[in-house]
């Protein structure tokens, strides 16, 4: 990485996994912001030194941030922070646990996370901002749009496409050349076999359609 300052945003329970991972790749934090932590305390020995705003006014160039927010279904949170301080000039890391396996010709795109165990396969995307979690697999040729989230111990196989703001619950499996259209989610421990339509929650094994609220 560059010798911009990095700064992790959130230390909840996702983000706290993100700071383990970026300790784990010898990387060194100026800090950690969260709103919902006291200033000076300590993450796993990394400081708070405020909110989120303390960004503004600081000079984009140097700090790189990490986004420590984690999604729940429907959430659109995490994006919202990430695409806040895009907006704002500021730059986000690709986070890459050492125990994760990513293959030769994966492209990993800015802000994507890939957590402890995960195993992303040749010729897969993922997209910008988006988390391949614990123990999740990734097979070949898959592609992730921006902001998806693939939650622990989830299966990908060979040709999935997800698209922007898709949740893949824990332990839930997508056969190959699935397509799962934006703003979906597939419910834990879903067994996919047939595409899965934008905006739609899917569920069970075959998994079947119940149509969410708008996001």
């Amino acid at each position: 990485m560059s010798n911009k300052k990095l700064i992790l945003l959130a230390a909840g329970g996702h983000g706290r996994v993100v700071l383990d991972a970026l300790l784990a790749q010898n990387l060194v934090l100026e800090g950690i912001l969260d709103p919902a932590l006291t200033v000076g305390s300590l993450v796993l020995q990394q400081a708070v030194m405020g909110p989120d705003d303390w960004l503004l006014g600081r000079d984009s160039n140097d700090f790189v941030l990490a986004n420590g927010a984690g999604t729940l279904p429907g959430s659109l949170l995490r994006r919202r922070l990430f695409e806040r301080w895009k907006a704002a000039g500021f730059s986000f890391t690709t986070v890459h646990h050492p125990s994760a396996i990513v293959a030769r010709g994966v492209s990993l795109m800015e802000g994507s996370q890939l957590m402890a165990g995960a195993i992303v396969q040749t010729g897969t995307v993922i997209g910008e901002n988006t988390v391949v979690n614990t123990g999740a697999r990734v097979d070949h040729d898959c592609v992730l749009g921006a902001h998806a989230f693939i939650a622990p111990g989830a299966v990908l196989c060979g040709g999935v496409s997800i698209a922007a703001d898709v949740f893949v619950g824990a332990g839930a499996v997508l056969l190959q050349g699935i397509t799962v259209g934006e703003g979906a989610v597939v419910g834990a421990g879903a067994i996919v076999t047939q595409n899965v339509a934008a905006g739609v929650q899917v569920l069970g094994n075959p998994a079947r359609p119940r149509h969410l609220k708008p996001l």
